[in-house]
């Protein structure tokens, strides 16, 4: 009896240096992840960050003037004196169509690829200069006089700005870096010459630009009534923000989708840019990512929280073969079983980043059934029965592999093929006899003793 239970024992105390190692397996993947966000930071910072495109807009000054009387002790006024002060006005665009195609250029660092783009296209669309009028005014008999005009394009990361070329009423205007205003954030700006003769026209600008960028680009709908068309060779997008596309079109050849906001349903007319405090405010964007359809690293995280479980499934499996077919297995046979099993997860993740996931998956996996089968021939002592757990073990990596591929159905899948399993063992030993089984195993030292 002692030996029966020193062996369960020491099962016991495998299943639980297994579960620690296998979490040194999730740990491995887990810095191959940060390893791939460090390369991707790389990237960026000699390339772009992901982008975000607002406006354009105006940023208008004006000059208030007034006459402000100056009195004696007595309340005589003694002379009119001259008083004025500055004013500035953001505008936003009336109208914004943007058009273009985002080109993939996937940069690599190392083993880790990186998605990343070329926006190009054209923006186009109206903003109207305020009338004198309409200005706000410090005291109400005042004057204005519009000093200057700038028409501001706002991107996360200029460096990604390749091409800028501007025109408004069809005159070419030279642009300069950075908006001038912190709170617009960085871009680029240009100055509108005679400004002060533009007062309540509507202007019109056409905006040619090759943006760089990496894994996703959006798009802050500024405009009363913005429209967006966006083209791609790349066949995997992902739209996100506040503002699906209105129609899309994706196959293996790339993607078209086209999208349609007006400022009645979008808040980004009222809390861009930044507050004064300098906090930002959320911002209604809509996004276009360019993802990958598998990626290896999130897929390689997901299996290896399974490996606990295919060991408990496989060992449990060897030790029901044990009392059935009355062998006698060493507990150091457990021990290299699992970490047959556990070496299958760190070879998934290697050879993934290599061979892509699908492939590696294949061929880790048939590297381990494979030799797990050859084990259990000389184990089970009989060719017959290691075929046929070698063929349910594959089954089992074919179950774990459907698992992964169907997120969304993940957890029933799974819960199926525990149950299904259960199912199998209850089945194929509804007449054993376990007292009668166990009897040979607890009485043997006993007979030793009386001998």
């Amino acid at each position: 009896m002692r030996s029966f239970f020193f062996k369960m024992l020491m099962i016991s105390v495998l299943a639980v240096l297994l579960f620690v190692a296998g979490t040194m397996v999730r740990g491995v993947v887990a810095d191959r992840i940060m390893n791939r966000e460090v390369a991707r930071q790389s990237i960026s910072e000699g390339l772009a960050e992901r982008q975000t495109l607002a406006g354009p807009l105006l940023r208008v000054s004006y000059t208030e003037h007034w006459q402000r009387p100056v009195t004696d002790k007595d309340g005589r006024v003694l002379r009119q004196e001259a008083c004025s002060a500055r004013h500035e006005l953001l505008v936003l665009p009336e109208t914004v169509q943007l058009s273009g195609n985002l080109i993939s250029e996937p940069r690599q660092r190392g083993i880790f690829h990186i998605n990343a783009y070329v926006l190009s296209g054209k923006l186009a669309g109206t903003l109207k200069m305020p009338a004198l009028a309409g200005l706000s005014r410090q005291e109400p008999d005042s004057s204005v006089v519009i000093d200057s005009a700038e028409l501001l394009l706002s991107v996360t990361d200029p460096r990604g700005l390749r091409k800028l070329e501007l025109k408004v009423d069809g005159r070419p205007l030279a642009l300069e870096p950075g908006t001038g205003m912190e709170r617009a954030g960085s871009g680029a700006r240009a100055q509108l010459p005679e400004a002060a003769t533009l007062a309540g026209k509507l202007l019109t600008f056409d905006l040619a630009l090759d943006l760089a960028g990496t894994d996703s680009f959006s798009m802050v709908p500024l405009a009363r009534d913005t429209s967006a068309s966006l083209n791609s060779r790349w066949p995997h997008p992902s739209f996100g923000g506040r503002f699906l596309p209105e129609t899309r079109t994706v196959t293996a050849k790339g993607f078209e989708a086209q999208w349609h906001v007006s400022a009645l349903a979008s808040n980004a007319r009222q809390s861009w840019p930044m507050g004064p405090e300098g906090a930002a405010r959320p911002v209604d964007t809509l996004v276009v990512s360019m993802i990958d359809p598998v990626d290896v690293y999130s897929m390689s995280d997901r299996a290896s929280k399974y490996a606990e479980l295919f060991i408990a499934i496989t060992l449990g499996a060897f030790l029901l073969f044990e009392l059935l077919r009355r062998l006698s297995l060493h507990p150091m046979n457990y021990l290299l079983i699992a970490a047959a099993l556990l070496i299958f997860f760190l070879m998934l993740l290697s050879l993934s980043e290599r061979l892509g996931f699908g492939l590696a998956y294949l061929s880790a996996a048939s590297a381990c059934v494979l030799l797990i089968g050859f084990y259990s021939a000389h184990l089970l002592r009989s060719l017959w029965l290691a075929s046929g757990f070698t063929l349910g073990l594959g089954a089992l990596y074919g179950a774990l592999y459907m698992i992964l591929l169907s997120e969304q159905n993940a957890l029933l899948m799974g819960s199926l093929l525990l149950f299904a399993l259960l199912a199998c063992v209850m089945v194929g030993t509804r007449k054993v006899d376990w007292n009668a089984l166990l009897a040979p195993a607890l009485a043997a030292p006993v007979a030793e003793e009386a001998d």
